[in-house]
């Protein structure tokens, strides 16, 4: 199928494909780019954060997205066991990030994990060592007028806050963590708009 084989040839330009299904019915759907679903495997993939995000909301304009990736390097950090499923408006991402590879694009950071937190929100807490000085450091990963944002627990966080993820067709609603080995997982949900 035509629409198989383009996606294909995009997602290969910026990594190893597994697979990729297309389809959609009447198939004529696929010539004003609307697909019932979309299933997308790759073994990695390497671009910008916003060159995913292109792609992502593309594949949007199916009914059911199933997207999966080994590997996903974007800047300085690595995603591992990385997903996006979207049903209809609904969309949730998932991925791993292991402390080595967060410590490969941040030095200072000594350990991570996850803490009880409200629903919606994930608390880190996480040591850091610059120059010899060691200190214990909370954040919170937090959904936020629809956006991802983390910032310092306590009095800093209302000065500190650093947007993680921002897409004014997309509203973030809740994100959660657990521990597992070597890393953690966490796993976003969210709505098209």
């Amino acid at each position: 199928m035509i629409a198989t084989a383009v996606l294909r040839h995009r997602l290969a330009q910026h990594g190893r494909v597994i697979s990729v299904h297309v389809s959609a019915f009447p198939w004529i759907e696929l010539l004003w780019q609307q697909a019932d679903s979309v299933t997308a495997r790759m073994a990695d993939f390497t671009a910008r954060a916003d060159q995913l995000d292109s792609l992502l909301h593309e594949g949007g304009r199916a009914g059911k997205l199933d997207f999966s990736i080994g590997v996903v390097r974007t800047g300085l950090l690595r995603l591992r066991d990385v997903s996006f499923i979207q049903q209809g408006s609904q969309l949730q991402g998932a991925a791993r990030v292991e402390l080595a590879d967060l410590q490969a694009a941040l030095p200072v950071i000594r350990s991570l994990a996850p803490l009880q937190s409200p629903s919606g929100q994930v608390v880190l807490r996480g040591s850091a060592s610059l120059l010899g000085v060691s200190a214990s450091v909370d954040l919170v990963l937090a959904a936020q007028e629809g956006r991802l944002v983390v910032a310092p627990a306590g009095l800093l966080g209302a000065f500190a806050t650093i947007t993680v993820f921002d897409d004014p067709r997309l509203r973030v609603q809740s994100v959660s963590a657990a521990t597992v080995p070597g890393g953690v997982r966490f796993v976003v949900r969210g709505r098209r708009v």
